[in-house]
C-alpha cells in the first residue's frame, strides 16, 4: 500500500490556489509548530509525524487532497533535533513549500535534502545553546530568587513559567521570520555552491560548539605515577599529558563514542554499559 501511495505521489499534483501565504497564516504555522512539535514521536520518524501535521494548513490552501497527501509524505521523514532552533529549518520549509506551490521549480527531493541535512547541525546548535545554557541559566537565577525569602521569591516564578517560554518563542520567531525569507529564495540560494556552504557552515559551528563542551564537560584523567628511584620525586603522569596536550584523555573518550557510535553502530545502551563497566575495573585496578 506505501509503494502505491509513494507512485502516485510521483506523479504531481496541481495546486488549487495561487496566492502567498498571509501573515496570519504563517502566524498559524508558526504557532502549530512551536505548541506541537512534540505532540507525537515514534522510533520510525521520530518527530516527521509532527512535522507533516504541523504542515497541513499549507497543504489545505494549495492542494486537493491527492496533493496533501504528497505534501505529507515530503514531511514524513525521520527528522530529530531541537526544537527551538530549529524554527529556521521550519521557516526554511514552509517557504520552500509555499513557493513549490506556486510552480516555482522547487523539487521534492530539494525540499527533503534541505531538511535532512540541517536537521543534525541545528541540533547541536540548539541543545548547546538553548537546553545546555539558556535554560539552565534561567533557570538557576529563578530559583535564587525564588529561595531569596523576600518580595522577589515571586519574580523567581514568573521568571520560570512566563519570561522563559516567551524569551524562548521570540528567539524562535526571529530565526523562522529568516527562515521563511531564506526559504522563498530557495530556487536561488539552496541550489548548488550556495547550499553546500550553508551547510558546512551550519556543520563547523555545530562542531565547534560540540567540541568546547566535551572539553568544558568531559572528564577524565589518570592518577597514575612513577619515580626514577624512590628517593626521587614521583612524576605524575596527568601532569605530563597536559603539558603535552590538555584534555587528551577527553578527547580520546569523546572520539572513541563517537567512533562506536557512527561507525560500529553501537547502540547508545551498549556504549553506556560498556563505558561503566570498563570505568569500574580501570578504577580497581588504580588506572583511571
Amino acid at each position: 500500500m506505501s509503494d502505491i501511495i509513494k507512485n502516485e505521489a510521483e506523479q504531481g499534483s496541481e495546486p488549487i490556489c495561487s496566492e502567498p501565504l498571509t501573515k496570519k497564516e504563517l502566524d498559524r504555522l508558526f504557532w502549530r509548530y512551536q505548541l506541537r512539535y512534540l505532540t507525537c514521536c515514534n522510533l520510525e520518524n521520530w518527530h516527521g509525524n509532527c512535522y507533516a501535521y504541523d504542515m497541513a494548513p499549507l497543504y489545505k490552501k494549495y492542494y486537493d487532497k491527492d496533493g496533501q497527501r504528497e505534501g505529507m509524505l515530503r514531511m514524513f521523514d525521520f527528522i530529530n533535533t531541537e526544537q527551538t532552533t530549529a524554527s529556521v529549518l521550519w521557516g526554511i520549509l514552509v517557504g520552500m513549500e509555499e513557493q513549490k506551490a506556486l510552480g516555482k521549480p522547487v523539487s521534492d527531493e530539494m525540499i527533503r535534502t534541505v531538511k535532512s541535512s540541517l536537521m543534525g547541525p541545528l541540533a547541536g546548535v540548539g541543545d548547546s545553546l538553548v537546553q545546555a545554557t539558556i535554560l539552565p541559566l534561567l533557570t538557576t537565577i529563578a530559583i535564587s530568587l525564588t529561595g531569596a525569602g523576600d518580595v522577589l521569591s515571586p519574580l523567581g516564578v514568573v521568571l520560570f513559567i512566563i519570561a522563559t517560554p516567551i524569551l524562548l518563542w521570540a528567539y524562535a520567531r526571529v530565526l523562522f521570520n529568516n527562515g521563511y525569507t531564506l526559504g522563498k529564495d530557495a530556487v536561488s540560494t539552496l541550489m548548488g555552491s550556495a547550499m553546500d556552504r550553508i551547510k558546512t557552515a551550519v556543520q563547523l559551528f555545530g562542531i565547534i560548539v560540540i567540541g568546547a563542551l566535551s572539553a568544558s564537560y568531559v572528564k577524565l584523567s589518570t592518577p597514575l605515577s612513577f619515580a626514577a628511584s624512590a628517593d626521587a620525586t614521583p612524576v605524575v603522569l596527568q601532569d605530563v599529558i597536559n603539558g603535552i596536550f590538555p584534555n587528551l584523555l577527553s578527547l580520546l573518550l569523546v572520539l572513541g563514542c563517537w567512533y562506536l557510535l557512527s561507525k560500529k553502530g553501537v547502540s547508545v545502551t551498549k556504549a553506556i554499559f560498556g563505558l561503566m563497566g570498563i570505568v569500574v575495573v580501570l578504577g580497581l585496578i588504580g588506572i583511571l
